[in-house]
């Protein structure tokens, strides 16, 4: 994995056009995760400020999921086809984790008067995963036509 001056140079590189032939445009696709990250970040943010910030758990966990979404996008910005490959699936499914995980904490709060003031933030926020993976399917890279 690039670092320091590697991932610099990998990240802002100008590359021989043969070279990227190969390797998709990431940049939707990194703006993506990068947005999804800082949804959550902000989510968790907001989930410990209306806690009275006793419930630091959800801003941790905002910027936990936000971090691993954004070293995802980096990924996909590193000028290597396997790098791509890896920062885009690795997001996918932590994209579909994140979902499934505040779908199910939707759910479970959905009538419960003492996680009444959570329901509405897990709504959002498996909103917003949903809406982040539609939008990975949307700037999928379109496959060569078989002539």
């Amino acid at each position: 994995i690039p670092h320091g001056r590697e991932l610099r140079f990998a990240l802002f590189a100008r590359r021989h056009p043969q070279q990227m032939a190969d390797v998709p445009n990431a940049a939707p696709v990194a703006c993506v995760l990068a947005g999804h990250g800082l949804f959550l970040l902000g989510c968790g943010w907001y989930g410990a400020k209306i806690s009275g910030w006793t419930a630091m758990h959800s801003l941790y966990a905002g910027a936990g999921g936000g971090a691993a979404l954004g070293v995802c996008g980096l990924l996909t910005v590193g000028g290597k086809r396997k790098l791509y490959m890896i920062g885009v699936h690795v997001g996918l499914l932590l994209q579909l984790a994140f979902s499934a995980v505040f779908g199910l904490q939707a759910w479970r709060s959905y009538g419960v008067p003492a996680k009444a003031d959570r329901f509405p933030l897990f709504v959002v926020m498996c909103g917003g995963s949903v809406l982040a993976l539609g939008l990975m399917r949307a700037f999928k890279p379109k496959g060569k036509e078989k002539k």
